[in-house]
Formats: C-alpha cells, structure tokens, sequence
C-alpha cells in the first residue's frame, strides 16, 4: 500500500517486500511524483481550496483591446480544437439517430508568419473509446505537447491562446515539462473552425488515411507586400464570411473564371487594388448577416464594433 502526501510531495509504503521490488517501486514512483497528471490535478485542487494563488500567472483573455500583442517578436499560437472530434449523424434502420466519428483536425497557427500545423486526427484514434468530446481535449493537448517538442528551442512558443475555454486544463497538466509557456484563453470568437471550407484543407482532412501533421501558410504571400497585422485582418475577414455564408465568400473570392489559385495557395491571387475591394464586400457580407440576426441596423453601429 502506497501513500501519497500531495502537501510536502513526500510519499509512504507499507507491506511486504520482495527481492528487488524496493527499488523497482523507488525508480517507479520517483516517474510518478514527477510526472503523473492526475497527482498534478489533485495539488491543484489542494492549492485552489487553500487559496493559495501567489504563483498563479493572472493573465487577461486576448480581446479587441490587447489583439495587437499578438504581432510582437514573441512567437505565440493559437489553438483551435473546435474541429477535433466531428461526426456525422444518420439514421439506423429502426430510425434511431446515431453518430459516426469523421476525420478531425488541430488548427495550431502562428498570426505573425501565417503558418498553420494541421494535425489530421483520424478515426481509429477514438476506436473503442467512451466520453469522446472529453477525450478530444486531452488528445489535442498531447498533440500540441509533442509538437512543441519536436520544434527546436529557438522556434518554440512563449504563448499559447486557446479558442475554447475547456482546453485551458488539458493543456497545463501537457505543458508541465515547459513551466516558460504561458497559455490564456480568447474573448474574441475566431473563427478558425471555418477553414474546414476550404475545399483544399477540408478534402485533405477527409482523405486522409492515418493521422498526420501538414504545414500550410494561410498568408500564402501576402507578406511581401502587407505587415502580418493586416493579413491577419483580412484572414479572419475570410473566414469569418466563410463562416457565415460559404457560397456567396466564395463568390466574391473568385468572381469570375480569369480569378486563379496557384497550387501552393489556398487563397486566389489578386492584386492588393482587387483585395481591398474584396474586403469591403466581405465586411458587408458578415455586417449584414449581423444585422439580419440581431436585428441591428448597420448603419448604426460603431467602428470598433
């Protein structure tokens, strides 16, 4: 019998002993007292119930006000497991709805260079396994765990954002062996999850026959002649109207059969005349479609809103 004293990380047992199981059990439970997540999960509790916050980084949401943060020299990404765990839905023989698991992503994007980690999760990841949206969030911790190791120390993050609150837990207990990465949540809903649009990167996923890691840069050149604040801008600009109304975004993305998307770009080519005015009609596709559901009228909103 093992006892564990989460307070002084001190540890005690009792029982009897054969040949060489002492030292089996030191080496082993040394591992443990380090590394396990649900000893780390308990000390958390223990240092919430006594309040005992003095080293708890007290970090504010990135919102509308602190966003340009994210364009400073310090490498930061963004986590969006919004598309992890998908399914669809069909009706069995005895007209019962059931659900399938589908092909997944991770979305890990770095808003200064544009580049995107693809992480493909593909199904057999949640054979045979039960509470599957649970499940989802650990798996996405451990996969931006190993691809943060897998980065040399030079391009490795100083910050994680995460796009959903949930993620905030699973990926402090993976994050453990990296005490210098601070990770804080988003008040602002980006909309990454609707890359899956993109008939390029949501074919890819589909098809995929095994998990996978794919790089792609979402600013494809854009950075030669704009600063990544702006490609930022216009990117979230696209996929938020992808998000609201994929067909007419696609439209206006490609009017017109001249309009061609070069093989290693996901967006069409256009000169920087012809992006502004794309712009300007997808920011009044997303502002109408705004105004039509909360029953605003456009005219009267602000310019930071």
């Amino acid at each position: 019998m093992i006892g564990i004293d989460l307070a002084y990380n001190l540890y005690s047992a009792y029982g009897m002993y054969f040949p060489g199981l002492k030292v089996l059990i030191q080496q082993a439970m040394a591992k443990v007292m380090k590394a396990n997540p649900a000893l780390y999960v308990l000390r958390e509790r223990i240092r919430k119930g006594l309040q005992l916050y003095a080293s708890e980084n007290t970090q504010e949401f990135l919102n509308s006000q602190n966003y340009s943060e994210l364009f400073s020299n310090q490498t930061q990404l963004f986590i969006d497991d919004t598309n992890v765990y998908r399914v669809t839905i069909h009706k069995t023989f005895e007209g019962n709805l059931t659900t399938k698991p589908i092909n997944g992503a991770i979305f890990i994007f770095n808003p200064r260079t544009g580049q995107l980690f693809l992480k493909i999760i593909h199904t057999s990841v949640w054979a045979g396994q039960k509470r599957l949206g649970q499940l989802a969030k650990w798996k996405t911790a451990e996969e931006v765990a190993a691809l943060i190791r897998s980065l040399p120390v030079e391009e490795q993050p100083k910050q994680l954002i995460v796009t959903r609150k949930g993620l905030l837990d699973p990926l402090e207990v993976h994050l453990l062996d990296f005490p210098n990465i601070s990770i804080r949540a988003s008040e602002l809903q980006l909309p990454f999850q609707a890359a899956m649009k993109v008939e390029k990167l949501g074919d890819m996923i589909l098809r995929a026959t095994e998990p996978q890691m794919v790089l792609f840069n979402l600013y494809d050149e854009w950075l030669k002649s704009l600063s990544s604040y702006t490609a930022f801008s216009r990117l979230i600009l696209i996929l938020r109207a992808l998000h609201v109304n994929p067909d007419k975004t696609k439209l206006i993305l490609r009017p017109d059969k001249t309009v061609i998307t070069q093989d290693h770009h996901i967006w069409p080519t256009l000169s920087d005349e012809d992006w502004v005015k794309v712009e300007v009609q997808l920011r009044d596709l997303i502002l109408n479609d705004y105004g039509k559901k909360n029953n605003v009228n456009v005219s009267s909103l602000t310019s930071s809103e």
